[in-house]
């Protein structure tokens, strides 16, 4: 690719799938404008726009991840405690039983490759890379972007001109902070 948007990316299959997607976020957006189509059909190509905005979030987000934090970092961070070696002391009832163990702390097997949004939002935030108003910027995309599971929905939704407009507000600031941290 002779010019990227994404410049400042290292990786390079990450720039390339990164331009690849913006491009087709721009292919997209004349559909929006266009009289050719109702307001649901233009509201459906928000939608796709959303999604797709929303990886790019999430890509940056994660090259972010990937380049401060090891995969142990994110084993430690979402590991949890384990009961070895349990013996039940007591049987209260079949809800209730008072045992004795070890609790251990165990890493987490799921790799960094394996989160999603809200869960780099999430550790970047804990972790003090995010700041509280970007992660809640990243919160309000990824709950739109979620909206996209029809299978829970009450009622038909509309993305709004307005939505779109706060998306790329949210991934302009995203690009922007991504870039200043000079990976």
């Amino acid at each position: 690719m002779e010019y990227s948007y994404f410049a400042f990316v290292k990786n390079d299959t990450l720039q390339e799938n990164l331009d690849f997607t913006f491009n087709h976020i721009v292919d997209l957006l004349p559909l929006i404008g266009s009289r050719n189509y109702n307001s649901l059909a233009k509201s459906a190509f928000r939608k796709t726009v959303i999604i797709h905005t929303a990886s790019i979030i999430e890509a940056l987000l994660f090259y972010v991840v990937a380049e401060k934090f090891t995969n142990k970092d994110v084993a430690k961070y979402y590991g949890g405690w384990k009961l070895k070696n349990r013996k039940e002391i007591y049987i209260i009832d079949d809800n209730h039983k008072i045992v004795a163990g070890e609790y251990i702390k165990k890493d987490s097997k799921n790799a960094k490759e394996k989160l999603n949004l809200g869960q780099i939002a999430t550790f970047l935030h804990n972790k003090k890379v995010l700041d509280n108003d970007l992660f809640q910027q990243i919160n309000f995309v990824r709950n739109l972007r979620n909206e996209q599971h029809i299978c829970t929905q009450k009622i038909v939704k509309q993305h709004s001109k307005k939505d779109l407009e706060k998306v790329f507000s949210v991934a302009k600031n995203v690009k922007s902070f991504v870039r200043e941290l000079n990976l």
